[in-house]
């Protein structure tokens, strides 16, 4: 007879998970960025939802208040270069080299598990990917929780084949793996939106006379706009109207311990 884990265990299994990520966070930091494979196993386990296996997120329930912190920049895919928004470049003896972005971002949103998991963040001009994307590409096929002979060919070419184009002033290309930096990001993503949401939101209110939306790849993939939150050109409103949309509502949530974020809902 099959036993059915009660909600206490659920929330055991989702803390350990928690704990996997910060130890091998410190160890990213310390120098192995190959401790990311071990992260984005544990990220599988806990936002990865398929029809034969189902996410820690969803059995807990927790997609009606738990909110996800979109940590990177605004996104608009009329950008003529390549676009990554949880990464920057720094430069050290070796060459350019990729870091997370840390909390280094003007202004960022907290969104809802369908809008932050399948939000798009690499554009490498023929491929766009998502935090699912890159979180099951890694887990999945480079090492995380199998090894495949051979990646997927979109996902090679992002880290095997610098299919996002930038190089150093001498044409070498940058160092190190973006896909392994955008899983560290992720990470600090989901510490943080777990401290939020263990400390509580006091209230809500609706932010009056301003628009947001997500505008939609395909079915699934998807990326933030507003068209009173974003400074942008007629051409390049002419290329995001090519998308189809859903509407979503803009809120500042403010939470016990007196923190406020911009929150987006549908």
């Amino acid at each position: 007879m099959r036993y059915n884990l009660s909600r206490h265990e659920l929330l055991d299994h989702w803390n350990d998970q928690l704990n996997f990520i910060q130890s091998s966070a410190k160890i990213f930091d310390e120098g192995n960025e190959n401790e990311a494979r071990r992260i984005a196993t544990s990220l599988r386990i806990m936002f990865h939802e398929t029809s034969r296996s189902h996410s820690l997120f969803k059995q807990l329930n927790l997609n009606h208040n738990f909110f996800l912190w979109s940590s990177g920049d605004l996104y608009t895919p009329s950008n003529l270069l390549s676009s990554w928004v949880l990464l920057q470049l720094n430069r050290n003896e070796e060459g350019l080299f990729y870091s997370p972005l840390g909390t280094s971002s003007k202004r960022t949103f907290f969104l809802n598990y369908e809008d932050w998991w399948n939000e798009v963040i690499f554009d490498d001009k023929k491929n766009v990917f998502t935090r699912k994307d890159i979180v099951t590409f890694v887990s999945n096929q480079d090492g995380g929780a199998h090894v495949d002979k051979a990646l997927d060919g979109k996902y090679a070419e992002l880290v095997k084949h610098n299919s996002l184009g930038w190089t150093d002033g001498e044409g070498h290309p940058i160092v190190n793996n973006p896909a392994y930096n955008a899983i560290r990001q992720i990470a600090l993503e989901v510490l943080i939106s777990q401290n939020k949401f263990n400390n509580g939101y006091l209230n809500r209110r609706k932010q009056k006379g301003r628009t947001f939306e997500m505008r939609f790849f395909d079915k699934v993939r998807r990326f933030k706009w507003s068209t009173t939150e974003i400074t942008y050109s007629n051409e390049t409103l002419d290329i995001v109207t090519q998308y189809s949309k859903e509407s979503r509502t803009l809120y500042i949530q403010e939470y016990n311990d007196g923190f406020k974020v911009e929150l987006v809902l549908r």
